[in-house]
């Protein structure tokens, strides 16, 4: 009864001394993508991009009315200013003085609520990106994913190894399903 359970015990040790060793002997999986194409070809990151751009003419559509309507000031001031009194002058000048710092702070906040939209955006698809990426690694098996860069951050790899193609084609697919980004890949 001892030697079965000593036979019992050492056969689940040598399972598992096997097994570790397999584990530890188990060459890794690595792929890279080429950040920059997965990203700017994304349907995601297009689509974003576009609404981007539409709020972003319509900010400066706005600007631009109110530039216009300045120079329009300054224009009317010019015309009637051999017929004001010095005083009179004083007080248009101030108002258009005032006019254009307002018109200038305006710009300067729209400039800084585009950048800063432009950062949220890019963040949120960097997000979903990654996410995808690393949701995508596992389910393929994959033990690392690298990401390039154009300041050359992978310097050589076999061609095998860049896996951007699917990843873009999967990512897309996902997106064109579910804009939330909720992809099925597992049949790729």
């Amino acid at each position: 009864m001892i030697t079965r359970i000593h036979l019992s015990v050492s056969a689940v040790l040598l399972i598992a001394v096997i097994w570790l060793v397999y584990k530890s002997t188990k060459a890794p999986k690595i792929a890279y993508v080429k950040s920059a194409d997965l990203i700017y070809s994304y349907d995601g990151m297009k689509e974003a991009q576009q609404k981007q751009q539409a709020k972003t003419s319509g900010l400066k559509s706005g600007l631009d009315t109110l530039q216009l309507d300045f120079q329009k000031a300054v224009a009317q001031y010019n015309v009637e200013f051999p017929k004001l009194s010095k005083e009179d002058r004083r007080g248009r000048e101030n108002i258009l003085a005032a006019q254009q710092e307002n018109l200038r702070t305006y710009a300067q906040n729209i400039q800084q609520e585009i950048q800063k939209e432009d950062e949220q955006l890019t963040q949120g698809v960097l997000n979903q990106v990654n996410s995808f990426v690393e949701d995508y690694a596992k389910k393929k098996g994959y033990t690392m994913v690298l990401g390039t860069t154009t300041s050359g951050n992978i310097l050589y790899a076999e061609g095998y190894m860049d896996i951007t193609k699917e990843v873009l084609e999967a990512i897309n697919a996902g997106y064109r399903i579910n804009p939330n980004l909720t992809a099925s890949y597992e049949n790729n």
